[in-house]
């Protein structure tokens, strides 16, 4: 097989996060070239005798702090010019996880680390830009059979916060009463009085992402 060159292997990890009633995205200025104190998605390459998983738990808690995180895969990205340095390929994970369980902290290559809205993000390095669209339509699908979106809500909220939330995801305006209805299906909600509910954690879409 020594007529096949091996390309690098990377991960990359986008985390969603919901705070002052706007969806968010965790990004890292790069401290080194190439695209040196441009803004990125956390992430690098996978160490040979390393698991793809382990390697983006790894790197994202060595560019940010952040650990234990939940991720879910969402595609490989392998273009043949994505990196200047070279052929590599991408595989990408993504997470959603509350404001108040995020301790970020710029760690490694990283220059800093914080958090944007996904409305208003500077212009980011390699093909990131694709990478968290795809990561943006993995997390509008994911809303539609599951309970991950209220992992970004605090402890108790109301259906408007909620409805504020869902229409950020989907990128649309909601019909108030159709959202209601069609959200009380899933079963994932627990009233705790007229005004504010809380996530019914024995729900079988609770664990997905906790």
């Amino acid at each position: 097989m020594t007529e096949y060159k091996n390309p690098a292997v990377t991960v990359d990890i986008v985390v969603f996060t919901y705070e002052n009633s706007d969806l968010k995205v965790l990004l890292i200025q790069r401290k080194y070239p190439p695209f040196q104190d441009h803004w990125a998605i956390p992430g690098g390459f996978v160490d040979y005798d390393e698991d793809i998983e382990t390697a983006a738990h790894r790197e994202l808690e060595e560019e940010t702090s952040i650990k234990y995180l939940n991720l879910q895969q969402v595609q490989a990205f392998g273009s043949m010019n994505r990196d200047p340095r070279g052929r590599t390929i991408s595989i990408v994970y993504y997470t959603v996880q509350n404001i108040s369980k995020l301790k970020i902290k710029a760690q490694s290559d990283a220059k800093n680390a914080q958090l944007f809205s996904i409305k208003d993000l500077p212009k980011l390095a390699f093909d990131h830009k694709e990478i968290l669209k795809a990561a943006m339509e993995k997390l509008k699908q994911s809303i539609e059979i599951s309970s991950i979106s209220i992992n970004l809500l605090p402890p108790k909220f109301t259906l408007k916060e909620l409805k504020t939330l869902y229409e950020l995801i989907l990128d649309k305006t909601l019909d108030g009463p159709v959202f209601y209805e069609e959200i009380s299906k899933f079963g994932f909600l627990s009233k705790i009085d007229d005004n504010f509910y809380t996530l019914n954690t024995s729900n079988e879409f609770y664990s997905r992402f906790n």
